[in-house]
């Protein structure tokens, strides 16, 4: 089940990641984090190289990382969701 309104996930607490922040968008807890304790050192931010999820239509999900010294983000970032996409019902045909 894909859902419609939050397209990354905070992989730490299991969350929506809706809330603005100067560093990009984050979960609640994050972001509280980010303000009462901030993190120390140099930013550093990647995408993982595999898939650490995949939907059940079987499209891939990867993680997005945003790495400080004492804190780290690890985002889920869901296959956009478009008008196009066919009912999971549907059947597709690979011959």
């Amino acid at each position: 089940m894909r859902n419609e309104h939050a397209t990354t996930i905070c992989l730490e607490h299991q969350s929506a990641e809706t809330q603005a922040t100067p560093h990009g968008t984050f979960c609640p807890r994050c972001k509280q984090r980010l303000y009462t304790n901030p993190p120390q050192g140099n930013l550093m931010s990647f995408w993982e190289s595999q898939p650490v999820a995949y939907t059940l239509e079987r499209e891939p999900c990867f993680a997005y990382s945003l790495l400080w010294e004492n804190f780290r983000i690890r985002s889920l970032h869901l296959p956009e969701v478009s008008t196009a996409d066919e009912p999971a019902t549907q059947l597709k045909s690979h011959s």
